[in-house]
């Protein structure tokens, strides 16, 4: 398979901002540790990207509670990376044992907005009751800090989460705040958008959850974009993760494979002050899969 492109190693590193972030505050604020487990690989263009056949997405970050680990464990995972290399010392048993104590799993995403100050950024939900006394001719979500969820990883992250059992939450951050949303959520939603006679208008209104498809082009190589289906969860259909503050935002430029130049917008440092309800979304999401 062909490299990925300098687009996708900028917005790498620039993810990695956010699991950094995160990691940081969630473990202080909870007493949990938590580590990078998803393994994501930059491979410059003309060389050669390798691909297994597993069903798996597998999520970016593991929360584990600390108590629910052994002092070894603790030891293993004290880097903040569950790796290849400790996941193969541990060997498959190993390895399972030890997931079945993870508390929740996140998959992180980001986009470089200013997000409280977009412009639908307190967009509401329509009452089922509002929708039927003026139904709209089209339904179109909010431009607004929204948690974006490709339908290609749908399967995948349910199939991991479904053979390990441990809930999976999505949280996509901005250079004010981030968002979360369970994605068991985001999979009721896809089964009512997609069934027979389902009005998909009404539903994602009164959800604040759409369906779309998106354009994704590579900046460093003409013709190599491509339409996908997407979920976009609105900030009212969410939980807030939380406040983000102090962050430093700059831009830096690589030189693609084609040789052309392209910028891209880096954050760095910054603090998030976590959001109570952020904190019980966390642990329903753990009692609910347990149920």
């Amino acid at each position: 398979m062909r490299g990925r492109g300098i687009d996708f190693k900028q917005k790498f590193n620039t993810s990695r901002w956010a699991e950094d972030l995160l990691i940081r505050s969630l473990d202080d604020a909870l007493g949990v540790i938590t580590v990078r487990y998803g393994i994501s690989t930059f491979v410059p263009e003309g060389e050669e990207l390798v691909y297994g056949n597993s069903k798996y997405k597998e999520p970016d970050l593991l929360v584990f509670k600390a108590d629910a680990l052994s002092k070894k464990e603790k030891q293993l995972l004290g880097d903040g990376l569950l790796d290849w290399k400790e996941r193969t010392a541990l060997g498959k048993t190993g390895l399972d044992d030890l997931l079945k104590r993870a508390f929740v799993a996140l998959e992180i995403e980001f986009s470089p907005y200013r997000a409280k100050e977009m412009k639908a950024r307190n967009w509401e939900i329509r009452t089922p009751e509002k929708w039927d006394a003026k139904p709209l001719k089209h339904a179109k979500p909010p431009t607004a800090p929204n948690i974006w969820v490709k339908e290609e990883d749908i399967e995948k992250l349910n199939a991991w989460e479904n053979d390990y059992g441990i809930p999976i939450a999505v949280a996509h951050f901005f250079d004010q705040e981030a968002f979360a949303v369970a994605l068991a959520k985001v999979s009721a939603f896809r089964n009512d958008y997609l069934a027979k006679d389902a009005d998909q208008k009404k539903l994602q209104m009164t959800s604040g959850i759409f369906a779309k498809l998106q354009d994704y082009d590579r900046v460093d190589m003409q013709g190599a974009g491509e339409q996908k289906p997407v979920f976009v969860i609105t900030p009212a259909a969410a939980e807030k993760v939380g406040d983000i503050s102090e962050v430093t935002v700059s831009s830096q430029v690589d030189l693609s494979g084609s040789k052309k130049y392209v910028s891209h917008v880096i954050f760095t440092g910054g603090k998030i002050e976590i959001s109570p309800g952020f904190i019980g979304f966390l642990s329903n999401l753990n009692k609910q899969s347990k149920q």
